[in-house]
């Protein structure tokens, strides 16, 4: 008994034994297998797909986004090649395509690395079959005369029957339908349901929209914050919101701009608190004010009047009220400058004056020029529609190279209109901008020559593919009277330069007299640029500009000059450098161009 009983346990100790020999076995085995098949395995992914399909896939797919990522191991690749069907189906969806063919084949390579191939045919794109809008609140009791009206918004629904049923678009022409409707007297209204039923079968989609406006909001009572230096006239008096006046979005954000404009503020929100709930919503203005006093000291160049010294003096509340004074000494090469402004506090009904006084004496081209002036001027309006009228008096005396000097003065009154439609005053790419004035002056009052003076100039910004803008630009003056001795020369034309006609020196474009070149009657410029910008804001120009100065329109044989430049849209508006050739002259000019103002 004793006996069998060691047997059975000398038995169990080497069937233990082996047990654990084999265990150990698999376990390396196991762990051999698991690191070879956790190394990292390289592929390369062919899409074979429409273009416009190809590169959404390229975009988006994590098979790509993963490629070349030492982390990828074989296991992880299948569970990409796994899962790739369904993302190909969730992406071409968002493109309008519910019926995809999809076919994908992973290859093994030579190198151990694998080939994964895939074939998508989206089929055909479903499209929109049926749309519903609906609108709920007050917008469906007001008066059909009333905006914003629901015949007009469903009439501008930007998913129209028939059009491909993208997700991208789908999302858009909601957000665009809402903003229609929360512009103006409905800020609070909300898409309470939206809904795209697909019929993969007959390949159609109908859409349901439903709207509700909510109730009509009015502009309730105006608090300012951060007001302390200055009268709360300097925001107020550019108020176009009026306490009990129907909610207009755009009239908040032009009243933000306009006190943004006058100078005095470094920073402005204007807000409507929507959240609380009233037919009548509290507006708030925030400012932060900028100093009183300002000063500086600038030293430059410019490629049409050379070197540049300037020195500033400002003053936001001149003679103790908020009167701003504007003034400057300019010393360059060619130009002496000293003026001062004053602008006056707008008034309620949006006007705004200013007035001031100048000296400048130039020497250009034979010319030698002095003027001493005084102006008033009233403006208003908005920024895409200002008017306004001036009173000039100009006296000057000019004395012309080989010739007597010559004495005169008038006192023109002058009527202008600027229209702007652009994308951004600062760095337009998009619309235009028009100004026109006509001035007269009647002797013998100030005046030593009865004139009237006409002058047009515009600019039109239109884009050109991606990348691409071309810019017309063109100018047009005269100036009837009976002679021009008399008339000063500030009010006749000549042009040539950085910001007219390129390849030729500043102001020498005009009428020959001797050695000099002086001002004509008549005056015609035309411009056009086109601009390729290759790499973000950087760029390149093309350009041809023609146009002269004279005192007949027979006279006016236009100069021609072409040229390249490079561009560059800065923080503070375009900046350009061009190497222009004057056909009249055989030689190559450089300019310089800083912003854009108009």
């Amino acid at each position: 008994m004793e006996k069998n009983g060691k047997d059975r346990t000398v038995f169990l100790i080497v069937r233990y034994r082996r047990f654990c020999f084999k265990s150990l076995i698999l376990f390396f085995f196991i762990l051999y297998s698991s690191l070879l098949y956790a190394r990292p395995v390289s592929y390369e992914v062919d899409i074979e797909a429409p273009a416009p399909i190809e590169r959404l896939l390229k975009d988006n797919l994590e098979l790509i986004r993963w490629k070349g990522n030492e982390q990828i191991d074989t296991a992880q690749l299948r569970r990409l090649y796994r899962n790739t069907p369904d993302e190909i189906r969730q992406l071409v969806e968002t493109e309008g395509y519910y019926s995809p063919v999809i076919k994908t084949e992973i290859q093994k390579l030579a190198d151990n690395g694998r080939r994964i191939v895939i074939h998508v045919d989206p089929g055909k794109p479903v499209k929109v079959a049926a749309v519903d809008i609906e609108f709920k609140g007050a917008i469906t009791t007001q008066k059909s005369s009333l905006k914003p009206g629901i015949k007009q918004l469903r009439e501008g629904w930007q998913m129209p029957v028939g059009s491909v049923f993208r997700m991208a678009d789908w999302e858009a022409a909601k957000i665009a339908l809402l903003k229609q409707v929360t512009r103006v007297r409905y800020p609070r209204a909300e898409l309470e349901d939206t809904r795209a039923i697909v019929n993969p079968e007959t390949d159609e989609v109908t859409l349901k929209v439903v709207v509700n406006s909510g109730d009509p909001v009015r502009f309730g009572p105006i608090r300012i914050i951060g007001l302390h230096r200055y009268g709360e006239d300097v925001i107020m008096g550019q108020r176009p919101v009026k306490v009990g006046s129907t909610f207009r979005e755009n009239a908040l954000l032009n009243w933000q701009s306009r006190i943004q404009d006058t100078g005095y503020f470094s920073s402005v929100e204007v807000t409507a608190d929507l959240e609380s709930g009233l037919e009548e919503v509290p507006i708030t203005v925030t400012v932060v004010e900028n100093r009183k006093k300002h000063a500086a000291v600038g030293v430059g160049y410019s490629t049409d009047t050379g070197e540049r010294i300037s020195l500033t003096y400002d003053n936001l509340h001149f003679l103790g009220k908020d009167y701003k004074l504007k003034s400057s000494v300019v010393l360059q090469s060619k130009q002496r400058t000293a003026k001062a402004d004053v602008y006056l506090p707008p008034k309620q009904d949006g006007t705004r004056d200013s007035f001031g006084v100048m000296y400048d004496r130039s020497e250009i081209e034979g010319e030698d020029t002095r003027v001493a002036g005084a102006n008033f001027r009233r403006a208003w309006g908005t920024p895409r529609l200002e008017k306004y009228v001036s009173l000039e008096y100009l006296n000057e005396h000019t004395r012309v190279d080989g010739a007597d000097s010559q004495q005169s003065q008038a006192l023109p009154v002058t009527f202008g209109m600027i229209t702007r439609r652009l994308n951004n005053r600062l760095s337009p790419t998009k619309g235009y901008a028009l100004e026109a004035q006509v001035g007269a002056a009647v002797e013998p009052v100030l005046t030593d020559k009865s004139f009237v003076r006409s002058y047009l100039k515009g600019v039109r910004f239109q884009p050109v593919g991606e990348k691409g803008d071309l810019i017309l630009r063109g100018e047009l003056g005269a100036v009837f009277s009976n002679g021009k001795d008399g008339v000063p020369s500030t009010i006749l034309f000549r042009t040539g330069g950085d910001q007219s006609v390129r390849g030729y020196a500043y102001q020498s474009l005009g009428v020959r007299e001797g050695n000099a070149i002086v001002g004509g009657r008549y005056l015609a410029v035309a411009s056009v640029e086109y601009q390729y910008y290759f790499i973000r804001n950087w760029g390149v120009a093309f350009f041809v500009d023609a146009g002269n100065a004279g005192d007949t329109i027979k006279e006016l044989d236009p100069a021609v000059g072409y040229g390249i430049g490079g561009r560059w849209r800065s923080p503070a508006g375009p900046i350009g450098v061009d190497l222009a050739y004057g056909e009249r002259t055989g030689s190559f000019r450089l300019h310089f161009s800083l912003g854009f103002t108009f």
